[in-house]
């Protein structure tokens, strides 16, 4: 009789085989759908990143050269009054009672330009303006990038609303010695006018005399 127990144990091992078997085409026949196949969306797609688009091309202007002939201009009244060297030949335009532009007659929009305005009443330190300022810029400009932040300036490049790099210097003035600031000069540019805008701002930063006339705070 002892034949029979590796027939017997052959036998269970055909009948677990078989069983299996049967048990995984069950669930093979079970998991097949109908219909057409289609795909399965992603957990968490990420969204397709755009390319940067380059710049529109500048106006093909001559660039603003360092050196240029300046004359003295006068701003605001009374306490307010301001005395500065300016562009020779370049034309004023009061943008508010308080604000003013100057550009070179006949240079296309989005060459360079100068801005002056008076803040006085703001009672606002210099270093509360140039954060103020990086903070608008980033709002509200694009590709907008901190080259330099002085005590009293701030160099910052960013693109133009028509698409143009350009490149800024900002400068602010306490005339009087308060502690606040009294006036904001900007001047912008393209690259290719760097050095002129450069050498433009310090001039007129470093000429500017208050009411009294007394030097720069």
């Amino acid at each position: 009789m002892e034949w029979r127990g590796p027939v017997a144990l052959v036998a269970l091992l055909a009948i677990g085989v078989g069983g299996g078997f049967a048990a995984s085409a069950q669930t093979r026949g079970g998991s097949i759908g109908a219909g057409v196949p289609s795909p399965v969306p992603a957990q968490a797609p990420e969204m397709p990143v755009e390319a940067p688009k380059p710049p529109t091309p500048d106006p093909d202007d001559p660039a603003l050269e360092p050196d240029i002939a300046m004359k003295p201009a006068t701003l605001g009244t009374g306490k307010f009054e301001i005395t500065f060297p300016a562009p020779v030949g370049w034309t004023t335009n009061a943008s508010a009672s308080n604000e003013w532009k100057w550009k070179k007659p006949g240079t296309s929009n989005n060459t360079y330009v100068m801005r002056i305005e008076q803040i006085n009443s703001q009672d606002i330190t210099i270093e509360d303006a140039i954060n103020i300022r990086i903070e608008r810029l980033r709002e509200e400009q694009d590709d907008v990038f901190i080259v330099d932040r002085g005590a009293e300036t701030l160099e910052y490049t960013y693109r133009s609303n028509e698409g143009n790099a350009r490149h800024s210097f900002m400068r602010w003035l306490d005339l009087d010695a308060s502690g606040q600031a009294d006036v904001e000069i900007v001047v912008h540019g393209r690259e290719r006018d760097v050095a002129g805008t450069q050498d433009l701002i310090r001039r007129v930063g470093d000429g500017m005399q208050g009411a009294g006339g007394g030097p720069v705070g």
